[in-house]
């Protein structure tokens, strides 16, 4: 499969989470859109954040619906990709489901340009918590999708209801969303950043996972726990960039 590029999320948000609204330009600098292709001719579409001016995280499990044409919108193509070494397969779940690119030119940082920051150890969010969820896939299960970022609030789920319902998940996922449904992440949302508010500012907890289906019922979504990746992170971006995610 060949990586056709990135678009950094700068527009204004028309597009995706189901149960979401549009986001207004500038809200969620650190979103990027990956587009990618294959010998075949076919395309697969996932979010990403912006980790700082050459790295994007996403998920493994990675048409176009973003409009180039925005003076806002910045292009870039792909030069490395990282997967985590201990990615694979167990029961049909994926795990250590992440992974990093690298851009071919750094991206210049501005106000509608931005890096998201990690937490520096295990999380401690709750259902209280503030946290958000954006994304350009579907905003119903199976809708078109029109371009337009889209913006979630939605609440963590506990470890204990979330292996509730998923008893074989390691420690590496986490869960978020209403379990009655209405509210969820969707196709092409995969990828994107979970974030929650820590001290007055937004934090990457997690990574929308693969969603065959959206909102269904009692089933939250599951999320690939940045927390648990901190050192591959760091390992991966530090030996080639002098800034790590930080202000």
């Amino acid at each position: 499969m060949g990586f056709w590029g990135l678009l950094f999320a700068v527009l204004s948000a028309r597009s995706s989470i189901i149960g979401g609204e549009e986001a207004y330009k500038g809200k969620w600098p650190w979103m990027a859109y990956l587009k990618t292709s294959s010998a075949e001719g076919n395309t697969l579409n996932c979010g990403g954040s912006l980790l700082n001016e050459d790295w994007v995280s996403l998920f493994v499990f990675l048409n176009q619906c973003i409009n180039k044409k925005d003076p806002d919108v910045v292009v870039r193509a792909i030069s490395q990709v990282v997967i985590h070494p201990d990615y694979k397969f167990l029961s049909n779940v994926p795990v250590n489901d992440i992974a990093l690119v690298k851009v071919n030119q750094s991206v210049a940082l501005t106000k509608l340009v931005g890096r998201v920051k990690l937490p520096e150890t295990d999380d401690n969010f709750s259902s209280a918590s503030e946290c958000w969820v954006t994304g350009w896939g579907e905003t119903t299960d199976g809708a078109p999708r029109d371009g337009i970022l889209q913006q979630l609030n939605i609440p963590i789920v506990s470890k204990k209801d979330c292996l509730k319902v998923y008893p074989h998940l390691s420690s590496n996922f986490m869960c978020a969303g209403d379990r009655k449904g209405g509210m969820d992440t969707c196709v092409e949302d995969a990828g994107g950043p979970l974030v929650c508010v820590s001290a007055g500012e937004f934090l990457q907890v997690g990574i929308i996972g693969f969603r065959p289906s959206c909102t269904t019922r009692h089933n939250p979504g599951l999320y690939t726990r940045v927390a648990s990746y901190l050192d591959f992170i760091k390992g991966t971006i530090n030996p080639v960039t002098k800034a790590f995610a930080k202000a």
